[in-house]
């Protein structure tokens, strides 16, 4: 017993779904995609070849048809494909229905239509939710230090304990732009780190972040980025050369 099936699906051009005892079948390997049906890589067998597989010619044939929304096509595929005994089940009712004893093939036209009110994941929604006001708090957040960190930084010059403080925002800012995924913002966060050991007096280890963050900035090819590093390149250098005034002076 066999089932052979145009699928119409939003008024598109049908696609042929021949479905046996053994096996359920579509015209091409795209549309189990096209439908979220994930099966095992087989033979795929064209339309052609799908009516060569039909022992009845359709014209002389009652055709069934059946009209419902395209939520339906999924599960049912689906459920042909893993289940035997609902397979053999479906053949058995549309052959009754078609009214034909004495054919082993049934002709079906299942015209599907948008549906009416679209299936909402709520567990889904809920999720996106959460994720969605995590960012926004810590974008917010990011945006608080990088004020209070530039004040900060501002009078690193003159207190040694701002200096410390700003290091510190940059630390926090570098944990949430991870957070956020955006390399670029941790970047960013690593030369304010930079310019904090600057103002305490560790240039070397200012300039090696310095120079990693702009082989960074090269390779994504950030402009922006790159002109920040020059811009707190010098920033040391002015800083080197009040500390070497400084000792010359000693």
């Amino acid at each position: 017993m066999q089932l052979v099936a145009k699928v119409y699906l939003f008024r598109s051009p049908y696609t042929i779904c021949f479905i046996s005892e053994d096996s359920v079948t579509l015209s091409n390997e795209g549309k189990y995609k096209s439908i979220g049906v994930n099966v095992i890589k087989k033979k795929v067998i064209s339309g052609d070849e799908l009516s060569k597989n039909v022992n009845v010619r359709s014209s002389n044939r009652k055709i069934l048809k059946l009209s419902t929304t395209a939520l339906f096509l999924q599960p049912f595929l689906r459920e042909c494909l893993n289940s035997n005994i609902y397979r053999t089940n479906v053949l058995l009712h549309l052959n009754k229905l078609s009214e034909e004893t004495n054919s082993r093939t049934v002709f079906l036209k299942l015209i599907l239509e948008p549906p009416d009110r679209e299936v909402i994941d709520y567990v889904w929604n809920d999720k996106m939710l959460h994720l969605i006001w995590m960012r926004v708090e810590i974008e917010n957040a990011f945006s608080w230090l990088s004020t209070l960190g530039g004040a900060y930084s501002a009078l690193g010059d003159y207190f040694e304990h701002c200096a410390e403080e700003a290091g510190r925002i940059s630390i926090r800012q570098y944990k949430l732009s991870k957070m956020l995924g955006d390399e670029g913002l941790a970047a960013r966060s690593r030369l304010y780190s930079a310019l904090a050991y600057a103002q305490k007096g560790q240039l070397k280890l200012s300039r090696h972040i310095i120079r990693n963050v702009a082989a960074f900035a090269r390779d994504i090819h950030d402009n922006r980025l790159n002109r920040m590093c020059q811009g707190v390149w010098a920033k040391i250098k002015y800083l080197k050369q009040l500390k070497c005034s400084a000792y010359s002076e000693k």
